[in-house]
């Protein structure tokens, strides 16, 4: 299935970020790495719950669409909570932006064409990445949400879906976080594999 994107026009009412430093920091943090989840086709095989982590350095490939992958670098590592090794989530950039009332295409990053061609890259082995598979559909629901989205979870007694306590949804992201944070130091350290 061929997917066309159009390039979207910009205007001048338009918020648009700086090229450097648009989060506060003059100077990227260095280790960042995204974790995003896979999307079709990448989800090989289909529907495989699968994720990838890629180093935040990985955004500056010329075989990217540019400017957007240097926008998603500084994103990634221009924010002020942002700390050297730190594990970001494609979903916590995505409630960043809505936390200053703008989104992807306000700021001009195509994140979908960058990621898209990034897992093209990976599988040629010009990038780097670290490919996760079969998560937990408990797993999926905490990386594809902000850390301040409503979840709902299916009642044991199989009655309505009851809200997720909002603390316990944030102390899961965060566990889980800790988890793949680990994974991706052993294979850092050359104790997995990438």
């Amino acid at each position: 299935m061929v997917r066309l994107r159009r390039k979207r026009a910009w205007s001048p009412a338009e918020p648009r970020p700086p090229d450097r430093g648009w989060a506060g920091r003059p100077e990227p943090v260095e280790g960042v790495h995204l974790l995003f989840l896979n999307r079709p086709p990448d989800d090989i095989p289909p529907d495989d719950g699968g994720a990838t982590i890629v180093p935040a350095a990985s955004f500056h490939h010329p075989g990217l669409p540019q400017p957007d992958g240097r926008r998603l670098f500084d994103l990634l590592t221009r924010h002020s909570d942002r700390y050297p090794g730190a594990l970001v989530f494609l979903s916590d950039l995505s409630a960043e932006l809505a936390s200053r009332g703008l989104s992807w295409p306000q700021v001009g990053i195509d994140y979908e064409a960058v990621i898209d061609r990034l897992v093209g890259l990976y599988r040629r082995g010009t990038v780097r990445a670290l490919r996760l598979a079969q998560l937990s559909e408990l797993a999926v629901t905490l990386l594809a949400s902000g850390p301040h989205v409503r979840v709902y979870v299916a009642a044991p007694d199989g009655g309505p879906p009851e809200l997720l306590d909002p603390v316990v949804f944030r102390a899961k992201r965060e566990e889980l976080r800790a988890m793949i944070r680990a994974d991706l130091e052993r294979a850092l350290t050359g104790h997995g594999s990438h």
